[in-house]
């Protein structure tokens, strides 16, 4: 996410698909997209696909698009202006981070890179039919800057970057309860990816938008007892950008990689 300046990445915008070895000894390889700031925001994916949404297009423009790469690292299609909603105020409203649940979409959207006030920071959830990439609901969720959801116990779970805390609400978007997250995040942010294991709750915090500045944060453990998150630990991240959206689908872990323009696949590690 978010902080808007605009830098080229040192990278070529041909795809490709790398074994690399990672920074803390995982095994990962990684998708290079094929056009500039795609790898901007979230991942998503299931069996045969992964989804991958910006709210950049490649002139570092607020657009919000979504693209889909089979497992295997192929570009299969894009959907440019994927959403083009606006807040009351006719601000824009952005991308966040996506996930796939039961044979949908669903992706965060908000108007914090339109710059609102404080107490004007909106968000949505947004849902998508598969594999058209076509938009079927949209959901107010209310006040803060929401970036990632999760399902657990039949509901979603959502994670915002300026608020340490984790919000639980029903089939339907509505709210149900907010539990505080206890482990503190520095100046970049906070939370831009999560998912769940069992109990435990996975959240990846924001990292730097280039290389050479800071190693993204990591990834936080949390263990949930039914009424608060318990914080374990903090786990490094498998590349130096790994500091956007997050996500696992059976034995693997998806990250977004910012400054590389990339998704970095890991084999289970947790």
């Amino acid at each position: 996410m978010k902080k808007v300046f605009i830098f080229m990445f040192v990278i070529t915008s041909l795809f490709s698909f790398s074994n690399s070895t990672s920074s803390n000894d995982l095994k990962a390889k990684s998708i290079q997209m094929n056009k500039f700031f795609r790898a901007w925001q979230g991942v998503g994916a299931d069996k045969k696909y992964i989804y991958v949404t910006s709210d950049r297009d490649t002139k570092f423009s607020l657009s919000n698009t979504i693209s889909v790469y089979d497992v295997s690292g192929k570009y299969v299609v894009e959907k440019q202006s994927a959403y083009t909603g606006k807040d009351k105020q006719g601000r824009f409203m952005s991308f966040g981070d996506c996930f796939v649940s039961n044979s949908f979409l669903y992706a965060t959207v908000y108007n914090f890179n339109s710059a609102p006030p404080i107490n004007k920071r909106i968000s949505r959830v947004v849902k998508y039919s598969l594999p058209d990439l076509k938009l079927i609901e949209e959901y107010d969720i209310g006040q803060g800057t929401a970036e990632s959801l999760a399902t657990y116990k039949g509901s979603f779970w959502v994670v915002y970057h300026d608020r340490n805390e984790v919000k639980r609400f029903d089939s339907k978007f509505r709210y149900q309860a907010t539990y505080p997250l206890s482990a503190k995040f520095g100046g970049e942010g906070g939370y831009q990816g999560i998912f769940f294991k069992d109990n435990e709750l996975y959240g990846n915090l924001h990292g730097s938008n280039q290389n050479g500045k800071e190693y993204a944060q990591g990834l936080d453990h949390y263990k949930f007892n039914g009424n608060t998150f318990e914080f374990i630990e903090r786990i490094k991240v498998p590349t130096y950008g790994a500091g956007q959206g997050v996500e696992k689908v059976e034995n693997k872990v998806y990250w977004v990689d910012r400054p590389a323009n990339k998704i970095i696949i890991t084999n289970e590690f947790l």
